[in-house]
């Protein structure tokens, strides 16, 4: 179907909840053509992706809205796990995840047959960077609405709708989480050999480029529990990845766009303000000891809560950057005979950067005498410490043990609510307004 015989004004199956769901003709727009309007029209892509981790964050052990806060009903149902509340004010992304796979899928049909009208730019890179933000945006709906990845039950868990063309009488059922992970990783080799820019410079790290499809892949290869694959991906690029050393009074924080640690900086680690509300859980905070310079750095004390420094600001942005690099390295080190070494250097690599002189020199001999088991939750744990607010905590927490985690009722009928160990409420439900739309979304 190419593009300049048709006009896109699609109400999709999918979700999805209005019409003009992708509206690649608007009044007074072009249809593409050429190079720079198929780049115009990815650039549309990227721009779709919404700001959502934080929310996961808040789902997960942690944060939780203050209770006397302006925002405290807009976050309660969301950390309580009451998915699809008639009364939720937010909610996790669906409909605009999807939009960025129907851009995607825009330029995969037809950019490389467009007129070559600029020489910044290349027919090859624009269709990888569409493959891999494809392959993106499926992986991202995967972990989000459907079981872990598991080999012995991938082939019948179900996944989500896989789209890779527009086709407005195509029925959107959901394919079995193996089926979705076989086309992102085939959109990802199909991109290996179209790549032009190995990595994006300053002012353009929102792209993808060879390197960050490269992290993409070590990601899911994790996800995956394929530990030589990610293991391979992510030792490729740690020569290039840099980390920030936080005893280094001028460093900077590792999840702006301006960190020499950002590999990506597509995605905004909040869509508001509204964090302000949000406080860290007491048991989160006390994963970090005396002489980790993280909560200096990340935390700001207000009152009785510790609250995110991280507020808001369209340069507070990540996708990929150099510390997961490493401890992806380490956590597929630690799986594979013969690796343990490597995985404690990795980690150590990290902690270095992070920690005081004196508790690395501690924390060096704790790691140096650990065995795997040991190992992999230390290295659980530095992830929890790194990465938090930045949504991988979740995920984690999903694709490893998920356990028990308990947080405050604020019903006052019991002290806490739990989310019990492997409970139904690691699989976020699909909303309600796809469902409503798409009663293939129902089965």
């Amino acid at each position: 179907m190419k593009i300049k015989n048709v006009i896109y004004s699609i109400c999709s199956v999918v979700v999805l909840s209005s019409c003009n769901y992708l509206d690649i003709t608007p009044a007074g727009k072009v249809i593409p053509e050429k190079v720079t309007e198929f780049r115009a029209l990815v650039t549309s892509a990227y721009t779709t992706v919404p700001a959502y981790k934080y929310l996961l964050s808040v789902r997960s052990d942690e944060l939780f809205p203050v209770s006397s806060g302006q925002t405290y009903s807009s976050y309660i149902n969301i950390a309580l796990w009451n998915d699809n509340a008639s009364n939720s004010l937010v909610s996790y992304p669906w409909g605009d995840l999807y939009k960025t796979i129907f851009y995607a899928n825009s330029v995969i049909a037809d950019v490389m047959s467009a007129e070559i009208d600029t020489q910044d730019d290349s027919r090859e890179q624009v269709m990888a960077e569409a493959l891999t933000l494809r392959a993106f945006m499926h992986f991202e709906l995967l972990n989000l609405y459907a079981k872990t990845y598991n080999a012995n039950t991938a082939s019948s868990d179900r996944g989500i709708p896989v789209a890779t063309s527009i086709d407005i009488e195509q029925r959107y059922v959901p394919s079995t989480v193996e089926k979705v992970y076989e086309q992102i990783l085939s959109d990802i080799e199909e991109a290996k050999s179209l790549w032009k820019v190995e990595e994006q410079p300053e002012g353009t790290k929102y792209r993808f480029s060879k390197k960050t499809a490269l992290a993409l892949e070590a990601r899911i290869r994790l996800y995956r529990s394929e530990w030589e694959q990610a293991l391979s991906l992510a030792e490729e690029l740690i020569p290039t990845c840099a980390l920030e050393d936080f005893n280094d009074p001028q460093a900077t924080l590792p999840y702006v766009t301006s960190s020499k640690e950002s590999l990506m900086n597509l995605e905004k680690i909040v869509g508001s303000s509204d964090v302000r509300d949000l406080y860290v859980l007491p048991e989160y905070m006390s994963k970090y000891k005396d002489g980790d310079l993280r909560p200096a750095k990340f935390f700001v004390k207000d009152g009785e809560y510790y609250k995110l420094v991280k507020g808001n600001g369209d340069n507070l942005k990540v996708s990929f950057r150099g510390a997961e690099i490493y401890l992806i390295s380490a956590e597929a080190a630690a799986h594979v005979d013969g690796k343990l070494d490597l995985a404690k250097n990795r980690l150590k690599a990290l902690m270095e950067k992070r920690l005081t002189p004196e508790l690395y020199a501690e924390k060096s001999v704790e790691i140096n005498s650990m065995n795997q088991q040991q190992l992999l939750d230390e290295i659980a744990d530095e992830r929890a410490r790194e990465f938090v607010m930045e949504g991988h905590r979740w995920f984690d927490l999903r694709r490893t043990t998920q356990p028990e985690i308990v947080k405050p009722n604020p019903s006052g009928n019991t002290s806490t609510i739990t989310l019990g160990s492997g409970g139904v409420g690691y699989v976020i439900p699909f909303p309600t307004v796809a469902t409503d739309a798409n009663p293939d979304l129902k089965n």
